[in-house]
């Protein structure tokens, strides 16, 4: 026979335990503020000139740091050797709003804005190319991913309300999270046009989660409520993957670009955590990057303008955590997220409007990977929005030294979507996810 308890006047499925097992679940969205940024955790460009492109690079090798990212083979294409330093200085405006018992004289609600303030993100890439060499040597420091979330203890928004006993919620949510990556690039040049280039890509994950999701939650304490332990001690961890690339200069002055980043296989992240009655714990989690596909093409429509297209592939549904079902194990672990593999488009104008100043703009669309019905287990996920534009200039200071600055906007989105419980979705229960981003890049280029 099912038992059911009643908790608040509510008839829940799966006893008191299964309940506030299903409120700590809500825990997830701190996790997903750990290992994501911009569309899942993929930047849609790097640098201040190939973020006011929308991110197209695959064939527009403009400067280091969208060639490195992008396309190892494109920084054949690049005239003199170049030195690029930059920042993303990013104001994510996320929030969540929950509602439980809707419809019901016990509904509440509330809204929570999270307060993680601005993250910056640097990126330095230097191309050099050799004499008459054929070959271009490259070497990038690239932010590809991070992001800091910081929701506070609500007393009327159900999701962040204080745990059990006080409430039913996770008592807040914190995160922070940043993804270094070391490109270490080799291209080679033909007289047929075709260039190749490989590198191999060393990363750098530092994390924290406030609680994790993803170990059984547990009751050591015998009070009947359960609860997620901290992920909060550790050390960052290293992962290892290749990118690889084709670019194409073609007789027509059309330019072809193909590339793929293969997964960025990490240590498993293990956390020093402690049960309700303080014995040692140790949590884990797989985590991936995942593999990523380009194609693009640029050309000249008249002498002082360059169009740049990108279509790209991100698999999310193959990454560990992140393509799982959005279900919960019979202890109470969550197995994943269930994003959905997305394709991207970026496009992007330049326009050299005088010997010294090049103005840029760009739009990418971005779907989100998040589908509804599984809203709840990406609470704090910034994944949401799906519109960015971008607009962005560079001016020679000197015939050495070159400025670039770049505004990206990516407008408002949600997604909404029931509680989950190991029992199934929860009845009369929503919760949105609200996110807009603002992000200011400036770089300076260095040309030799």
């Amino acid at each position: 026979m099912r038992d059911e308890s009643v908790v608040r006047g509510y008839s829940v499925p799966g006893g008191t335990g299964m309940w506030y097992r299903m409120w700590a679940a809500i825990a997830v969205s701190v996790l997903l503020g750990q290992v994501c940024w911009a569309q899942g955790f993929v930047l849609p460009g790097v640098g201040p000139v190939n973020r006011s492109m929308g991110g197209a690079g695959t064939a527009a090798p403009l400067d280091t740091l969208g060639a490195l990212h992008w396309n190892p083979a494109s920084i054949s294409a690049i005239p003199e050797n170049r030195f690029d330093i930059a920042v993303d200085l990013v104001a994510n405006q996320n929030k969540i709003e929950s509602t439980l018992f809707a419809g019901t004289p016990m509904e509440t609600s509330g809204a929570t804005h999270s307060h993680a303030g601005i993250a910056p993100l640097p990126a330095i890439g230097v191309v050099r190319r050799i004499g008459d060499s054929d070959w271009t040597y490259g070497l990038g420091l690239l932010s590809i991913g991070g992001f800091h979330v910081n929701y506070p203890t609500s007393t009327t928004n159900p999701i962040f309300t204080p745990p059990p006993p006080a409430g039913a919620g996770t008592g807040g949510g914190f995160s922070r999270l940043s993804l270094l990556q070391l490109v270490p690039t080799l291209s080679k040049r033909f007289e047929s046009g075709f260039s190749i280039g490989i590198a191999p890509t060393i990363t750098i994950a530092d994390a924290q989660m406030q609680p994790f999701p993803f170990a059984a939650p547990d009751d050591a304490n015998m009070d009947t409520f359960y609860s997620y332990q901290d992920g909060m001690r550790t050390r960052p961890r290293w992962g290892l993957g290749v990118q690889a690339g084709i670019y194409y200069e073609s007789p027509w002055g059309i330019n072809f670009g193909l590339s793929a980043k293969s997964p960025q296989w990490f240590e498993d992240f293990e956390f020093f955590g402690s049960d309700e009655v303080g014995a040692p714990r140790t949590l884990s989690a797989e985590i991936e990057y995942p593999l990523i596909l380009s194609g693009g093409v640029s050309f000249k429509p008249v002498e002082d303008v360059l169009v740049a297209a990108d279509l790209r592939w991100v698999d999310y549904e193959s990454t560990p955590i992140f393509g799982e079902s959005a279900t919960f194990n019979p202890d109470g672990s969550l197995n994943g997220l269930g994003w959905k593999s997305v394709m991207l488009v970026a496009l992007g104008v330049q326009w050299q409007a005088a010997e010294r100043l090049a103005v840029r703009t760009g739009y990418s669309y971005n779907p989100s990977p998040i589908q509804d019905d599984f809203a709840f287990a990406s609470v704090s996920a910034p994944a949401v929005y799906e519109h960015i534009f971008n607009l962005g200039l560079s001016f020679d200071i000197t015939s050495r030294a070159v400025l670039s600055l770049t505004w990206v906007h990516a407008f408002e989105n949600s997604v909404s979507g029931p509680f989950l419980s190991p029992a199934g979705p929860v009845p009369a229960s929503r919760v949105t996810i609200h996110q807009a981003v603002d992000t200011a890049v400036v770089g300076i280029s260095f040309l030799r």
